[in-house]
């Protein structure tokens, strides 16, 4: 056992490994609790229960400290940040002025179900984790002057000899901090999914077992709906799908009905592409300037940029162009050094000294390996954290230099 490697069986664990309960869509009889790996500050453990809501209760029963720790940072944050001296009545206003449960209920009802496993799991209120997984879609309403000025990624494909790849830079308020999670989800029709999330959220960024792939970043110069499908429910529906074109379709059956405004980049072993999800409908770029390459920031790639204040969506004309540096004329040559590259370079890269409000909480590099996708994951600034790797074959597979 390396020291980067600690498993560890939580005391709820110990107490019972098999929950039981009533019958119905809530049942959990015979569900096990997971082992949870702790390697390089990320908890990393197995979904593998029958159902949706079973599958929520392993989650939140595995890590239910950790939620709990997350919610609680997640709270006082609100309260120091927001300036919202009450985070749980602005909790409240939020669930009631909003509608986004209808559109989670009608595009993605097992998603709700698993929700709600998550936070009987967790021994969290639901309203609460209910608003936790919406991080962009609360500060939007808190505050539509508080900047959004997060997230820079990638995706490069068709080279030779080399397999498509994706990722991202995941810059978000330092509350997460601890709470760092890889789900894999074992579906029981043979679909398994890598997730990368914070602990009690459905998802953020990862890979299924058929190699398609899916980061995001919001794109806060375009408009949302208060009525939408939040991005975690997204990029999990993405992530039952069997190649990029499925996914896009999925999106686009949503008719414009997206939470915050997003982005999402999404892979298969054939093209990776990035697809605006706003109000407005849909739009897909799969391509840069001709070339085989993909790159998005916090602004909707067809605005006039010189209409963007100084600071407006915090340098994300900057960012971009940065990432247009790094892959033009490269982008052949990208593997997954030159990603960690990008990926270490400001001002793509924003570190605890240089944006202590909104650091480079996760990294996450993807690649479309079709016969065993695999994701790289660093818990933090990439300048001052390493990369983890895992897959489906190995789970977590080693840390990088050690």
């Amino acid at each position: 056992m390396t020291k980067t490697l600690l498993y560890v069986i939580f005391s709820l664990m110990a107490l019972s490994s098999t929950a039981t309960a009533k019958t119905g869509p809530t049942d959990i009889t015979d569900v096990t609790i997971p082992k949870v790996e702790i390697v390089n500050k990320i908890h990393y453990l197995t979904l593998n229960a029958r159902t949706p809501y079973g599958r929520g209760y392993q989650h939140g029963a595995a890590l239910k400290f950790v939620i709990q720790k997350g919610v609680a940072q997640w709270k006082q944050w609100i309260k120091n940040t927001l300036s919202q001296p009450n985070p749980d009545a602005e909790i409240h206003e939020f669930i009631h002025d909003t509608d986004y449960l209808s559109a989670i209920r009608k595009y993605t009802p097992l998603l709700y179900e698993e929700l709600q496993g998550i936070a009987k799991g967790a021994d969290v209120d639901f309203n609460t984790l209910y608003a936790y997984q919406m991080f962009d879609e609360l500060v939007l309403y808190v505050s539509k002057k508080y900047r959004l000025q997060h997230c820079s990624g990638f995706g490069v494909y068709g080279r030779d000899n080399k397999f498509n790849l994706l990722g991202q830079n995941n810059d978000l308020p330092p509350y997460y901090d601890g709470t760092h999670t890889v789900l894999r989800i074992e579906y029981p029709n043979n679909l398994s999914v890598l997730v990368f999330t914070w602990a009690g959220l459905l998802a953020q960024n990862g890979v299924n077992n058929k190699s398609v792939g899916v980061t995001m970043n919001i794109v806060p110069t375009a408009q949302g709906r208060d009525d939408g499908l939040p991005m975690p429910y997204i990029i999990r529906k993405i992530l039952e799908t069997s190649s990029v074109k499925d996914s896009t379709a999925f999106i686009k059956s949503l008719d414009g009905a997206a939470g915050a405004p997003m982005n999402y980049i999404i892979g298969d072993t054939t093209k990776v592409v990035t697809a605006e999800n706003t109000a407005g409908g849909l739009k897909i770029y799969k391509n840069t300037h001709g070339e085989k390459w993909v790159a998005h920031t916090n602004h909707h790639l067809d605005i006039d940029v010189t209409t963007l204040k100084p600071g407006a969506v915090s340098k994300t004309v900057e960012r971009l162009a940065q990432l247009k540096k790094m892959l033009q004329g490269k982008s052949t040559r990208i593997g997954i050094a030159e990603a960690k590259n990008i990926f270490r370079t400001k001002p793509i890269l924003k570190n605890f000294h240089t944006d202590p409000g909104f650091p480079t909480m996760e990294s996450i590099i993807i690649v479309l390996d079709p016969k065993d996708p695999t994701i790289y994951v660093s818990p933090g600034p990439p300048d001052s954290h390493k990369y983890s790797t895992f897959n489906f074959k190995m789970g977590y597979v080693d840390t990088e230099n050690e």
